[in-house]
């Protein structure tokens, strides 16, 4: 398929399952992808979930049930421990590969393998997050749609992953095409971001052929939605739900580490109205 960059409602079903497809083959073949390899240390993301649960208001009353979207080697379990929160939680993992099967059996209580859209629990978890996942859904709008009827009304989902709202800055995997084609892409990024915050309407920009699937592995090769606050913030508002921007950790004002995480890094609370409309 040809690398074009277009909003998910422009893509075809057949076309954005090819892409499932191929990049499912890919989790399956690669041999030198880090999340697979090594536990996972996203503990600024996880202060966040952790701050999430200490505010349930059931937290007294019985078990938090929380979903961890594409856990991969997860080491969400350990810092429950650590913190003292793991007999509080009744903590659930999702993935699509197999290939961390005996550690997440290991450290969670109940483990989902496959796409989300196979969970049936409705209305069940009170909080569902992933951590560098949401860039590599082929389905982003559908996605949001599944982890919100699986979210208990005043539920609350977080997503942290890199964002691509920043012009010039454009996602890893379109290193493998030409310049020409990538001011194409700059165009439909800037016509799209546009369309969104003039029309509060999302787009989900999709990546139709990524340099992961050319060339060895590097961080974000995969990587085949470039994630906006602006689409997320308007998919919040279309469902009357409430929308933060977090900040991962306490950068310094100004510098290298506070740019990151104020406008590359995506990490957003998103809480599902407790009469959802």
């Amino acid at each position: 398929m040809k690398a074009q960059l277009l909003p998910e409602a422009n893509i075809s079903a057949s076309e954005k399952q090819n892409l499932r497809t191929k990049l499912d083959t890919f989790y399956q073949q690669v041999t030198d992808y880090t999340a697979f390899g090594t536990m996972s240390n996203q503990i600024l993301s996880w202060e966040k979930v952790e701050t999430e649960i200490k505010q349930s208001p059931n937290l007294n009353i019985r078990k938090i049930r929380i979903l961890e979207v594409g856990a991969g080697r997860s080491g969400f379990a350990e810092y429950l421990r650590v913190k003292g929160l793991r007999d509080n939680i009744y903590y659930c993992a999702q993935d699509v590969t197999t290939q961390n099967s005996v550690w997440l059996h290991s450290q969670a209580d109940e483990v989902f393998w496959g796409d989300i859209s196979s969970i049936t629990n409705r209305n069940y978890f009170d909080i569902i997050f992933s951590t560098y996942v949401f860039e590599h859904v082929t389905d982003p709008a559908e996605h949001l749609e599944k982890i919100f009827s699986l979210l208990m009304p005043g539920g609350c989902m977080l997503i942290f992953c890199p964002r691509y709202d920043i012009p010039g800055y454009l996602c890893p995997s379109s290193r493998h095409i030409n310049w020409l084609n990538r001011l194409s892409f700059i165009y439909h990024w800037f016509t799209s971001r546009l369309d969104t915050l003039t029309r509060n309407q999302p787009a989900f920009l999709i990546q139709t052929d990524l340099a992961a699937f050319y060339r060895p592995f590097f961080i974000d090769s995969d990587a085949v939605h470039w994630v906006s606050l602006f689409d997320l913030k308007a998919w919040a508002n279309s469902k009357n739900a409430h929308f933060k921007q977090l900040i991962l950790g306490n950068p310094v004002f100004g510098s290298k580490d506070w740019i990151v995480k104020r406008f590359l890094t995506c990490a957003v609370r998103i809480i599902k109205p407790k009469e959802n409309l």
